[in-house]
């Protein structure tokens, strides 16, 4: 977690509470520095695609052979397992080299029209402003960085005020192998991501965290018409069916919603079980679950750490006592789990609840799991396509075929099927609804980062066309006081005169099927 001084950010170790260290706040006037080196070193970063793959190469093997370095103070700032934070460096790095190895086409040409050239490119953007969560801080960014700069973008990194060491650290190693100016990062609260996001020279803003602050950031980048993409929040749902195999699926479950501290967009945030077999899923599933130790991510044997903030401790100890008040049971869980000083709330599964409970309702984002029993399956999928996120789901069945069909009902970015949260860094990943726009991974995550430019040339053969020309040449564009229609067949206008004088409007017979008016234009 992170405390304010009037110039530095203070981070604090969520599970010890003790000062970890300090950063000092980035100026405006510093902001504005940072946009405009990056700025300078697009005009020759974006040249040359080949020496950009091989230094994203470098950038993997770098955080790869720094991963020791970087893997505690991850740990002390975030809160996670030292487990959980070697497999966030290391698909960092994979994140990179899959960058690396990504190939679209710069360019293709338009269909043939005689006369004229059509050449249609996929160039990068410019500046990107990526801003960063809290709760994987390095994955998070190289997901951002990693296409931003393949595709041939600089980059500005504002991450999490609570998580600046870490990510300060990881663009200290990258920079030193990038060329200057090509990665920056700043420091700060609201206040410098907003002036980040309404800097005039960034070109795009690439933002993961909750739907709030999304919706926020799309209102200032608004401002400038600045192209977003926004991963945001994720309620996702774990639907059970009839044939599931509830041990194998109670396991899966259980690795998955308690991965770091349940602080994950798509971890399962609650189940639905078919009426019969809640009590028998509900047992496995708490029996499992007590194996996980709580505690000090660095210590031996953590198996889950705490949670990020006192303030999220505190929204997710709301929604359980609310739901134990509305009538839930705690079949296991609901305390501490440790007595170190930290934001500690042990695994924790509830039992007893239905929709319309905000502990099943909204994200928790925590060790906090509810099991909602149901009796139809069609009943449960409109719920879930009618709640505002659409991030991820999963569903649990052995018949292939059945599964997933009701996969493929569902309205969400990604849907598994016997598993969750299996991110992979060659699939595109983003969500519909509330949950955001736009993707990362895959080569969508590359066209992400590029515009289309269009440069269509028209060069005319006169004395084929039997056009006469006026001192200042022809002109058939917007600007020309002369407008040319053309009706022609799909290979264009072939042979045939063109006249006019004054204002007078003339039409000639280019041949049986094109027929061209050439006339004044009128604004």
């Amino acid at each position: 977690m992170r405390e304010q001084t009037m110039n530095e950010l203070v981070s604090i170790n969520p599970a010890t509470l003790e000062e970890i260290g300090r950063i000092p706040i980035t100026t405006e006037e510093e902001l504005d520095q940072a946009v405009r080196n990056a700025d300078s070193a697009f005009a020759q970063w974006k040249t040359d695609r080949t020496y950009r793959q091989e230094l994203l190469h470098s950038c993997a093997l770098e955080l790869t052979r720094r991963s020791a370095e970087i893997v505690p103070l991850l740990v002390k700032e975030q809160g996670k397992t030292a487990i959980e934070a070697g497999g966030e460096m290391w698909v960092s790095a994979k994140n990179f080299t899959h960058a690396a190895q990504i190939d679209w086409a710069d360019e293709e040409f338009g269909p043939d029209v005689v006369g004229r050239t059509a050449r249609i490119q996929r160039v990068p953007l410019g500046v990107v402003a990526a801003i960063v969560p809290w709760n994987f801080p390095v994955f998070l960014m190289v997901a951002k960085i990693a296409p931003a700069l393949a595709a041939g973008n600089t980059v500005v990194v504002k991450p999490a005020e609570s998580v600046s060491l870490v990510v300060d650290k990881v663009v200290e190693v990258l920079a030193a192998i990038l060329p200057e100016g090509v990665i920056q990062v700043v420091h700060g609260g609201p206040a410098i991501g907003k002036a980040l996001v309404e800097h005039p020279l960034i070109r795009k803003v690439t933002f993961t965290g909750s739907t709030g602050v999304g919706k926020l950031i799309m209102k200032q980048a608004a401002e400038a018409i600045t192209p977003v993409t926004l991963e945001l929040g994720g309620n996702d749902p774990a639907i059970v069916l009839d044939d599931a195999d509830i041990a194998s699926t109670a396991q899966f479950l259980v690795n998955s919603a308690f991965f770091n501290a349940g602080q994950m967009c798509v971890a399962p945030k609650r189940a639905y079980v078919p009426e019969g077999k809640v009590d028998e899923f509900c047992r496995i599933f708490s029996e499992l679950m007590a194996r996980l130790t709580v505690g000090d991510g660095l210590a031996p044997g953590t198996g889950m750490g705490p949670l990020h903030s006192k303030a999220q401790l505190a929204f997710v100890q709301g929604l359980l006592d609310k739901a134990v008040a509305g009538g839930a049971t705690i079949v296991a869980g609901g305390k501490p789990g440790t007595d170190l000083p930290g934001y500690f709330l042990e695994p924790t599964l509830v039992c007893g609840v239905d929709d319309s409970a905000e502990i099943v309702a909204l994200e928790q984002f925590g060790p906090v799991f509810p099991v909602v029993a149901y009796s139809s399956l069609d009943e449960v999928i409109a719920t879930v396509n009618a709640q505002e996120f659409g991030l991820g789901a999963s569903v649990w069945g052995a018949d292939e075929a059945a599964a997933t069909a009701v996969a493929e009902r569902i309205d969400a970015g990604s849907v598994w099927v016997n598993q969750h949260n299996a991110l992979e860094v060659e699939l595109p990943f983003g969500g519909t609804k509330s949950s955001g726009f736009g993707r990362e991974g895959g080569l969508a995550g590359i066209e992400d980062f590029l515009q289309t430019r269009v440069i269509s040339a028209y060069f005319l053969n006169h004395k084929a066309f039997g056009v006469a020309l006026t001192s200042s040449g022809p002109n058939f564009g917007i600007r020309s006081s002369l407008e040319l229609t053309c009706l022609s067949s799909p290979t264009g206008v072939r042979k045939g005169s063109i006249s006019w004088s004054g204002s007078h409007r003339h039409q000639c017979l280019a041949d049986k099927q094109d027929i061209c008016e050439l006339g004044r234009h009128e604004q």
